[in-house]
């Protein structure tokens, strides 16, 4: 049986390469993610005050919000995770949760 020896130095290179590869390919793209985030939340007819929670570009994909979310309404896509807002029950728990503090908090008004 082959047994695998994770050591230190390879974790920090796996990580540091998380880590940096949302920053350098999170400048491509980034307009045409807010305005395609813009027209779900339009198109969802939420009442006001309800809260609703946006991954920014920084997220470095580490599946916490993922793993917390009751609803199941966070997915991987284009090296970050998205909150799908038609499954998202706005319960906060993904802001919450996250590590990286890249999820932002909105109030309809």
């Amino acid at each position: 049986m082959a047994e695998f020896n994770l050591t230190r130095r390879k974790f920090v290179s796996v990580g540091s390469a998380a880590i940096a590869s949302p920053l350098l390919l999170g400048g491509a793209g980034s307009m045409a993610a807010s305005q395609t985030t813009e027209t779900k939340t339009t198109d969802l007819n939420l009442a006001k005050g309800t809260k609703i929670y946006f991954i920014g570009q920084e997220c470095v994909g580490c599946q916490v919000c993922k793993t917390f979310c009751p609803a199941q309404a966070i997915r991987f896509g284009d090296c970050r995770n998205e909150i799908d807002q038609k499954k998202c029950i706005h319960c906060g728990t993904c802001y919450k949760e996250c590590p990286c503090c890249v999820i932002s908090e909105t109030t309809l008004t």
